[in-house]
């Protein structure tokens, strides 16, 4: 599902009210495709299922981030969540998430975490943080591995989005510096604006 994906916006520690608000104005923008972040498992998962029947029958996408446990994993397969994003390459998570025939972007930073993720048959990783170690590291990584593609995670902004899909990235996802984390309805005119600097950014490439 998310490998056509060019940008997916993270929605962390927003209050379930606010949440629905924030993702309706983004869809209008052209962002159909959050993760909401269970980094507070519980607000998290109450925004997930809130939005999952909010947005049914439309275009909007809403996965899971910071997944990090079997449980969450097993409530989420149960409301029929699209895909799960972890922190970092957890064999045994990614593993059971698999089995459980749902989509997992699992997170990778070293040349190791790549290989382990491609030996499961994974193609899209989640590249975190997209910024340690400069944009042009993806390029390194696809030198041995030439079939893999990365979702950039963590110091992307509008204004260098363009140099993420330069070096190689297939997708981008947007944090804070899209919707701050306990944003609330009185952000929405400034996440607006900034959804539309990145969907600029985006179109062009």
């Amino acid at each position: 599902m998310l490998e056509n994906v060019k940008i997916v916006s993270i929605i962390r520690e927003v209050e379930v009210k606010n949440a629905l608000k924030i993702m309706e104005a983004l869809s209008e923008e052209g962002i159909t495709y959050f993760e909401v972040s269970l980094s507070k498992v519980e607000m998290g998962l109450e925004c997930i299922q809130a939005a999952q029947e909010y947005f049914v029958g439309t275009d909007v996408k809403v996965g899971a981030g910071t997944v990090s446990k079997k449980t969450e994993v097993d409530k989420l397969k149960g409301w029929g969540t699209p895909y799960i994003l972890t922190p970092g390459f957890d064999e045994e998570l990614v593993e059971y998430a698999l089995e459980k025939k749902m989509e997992v972007l699992p997170g990778v930073l070293t040349p190791s975490d790549v290989q382990k993720a491609a030996n499961r048959g994974l193609k899209l990783l989640k590249l975190f943080p997209a910024d340690a170690f400069g944009r042009k590291y993806v390029k390194a990584l696809k030198g041995p591995f030439p079939d893999i593609n990365y979702v950039a995670v963590g110091g992307v902004t509008s204004q260098n989005v363009a140099e993420f899909f330069e070096n190689g990235y297939a997708g981008i996802a947007a944090g804070s510096n899209l919707v701050p984390k306990q944003a609330s309805e009185k952000d929405i005119k400034t996440i607006r604006e900034s959804a539309r600097r990145y969907m600029a950014a985006c179109r062009a490439k």
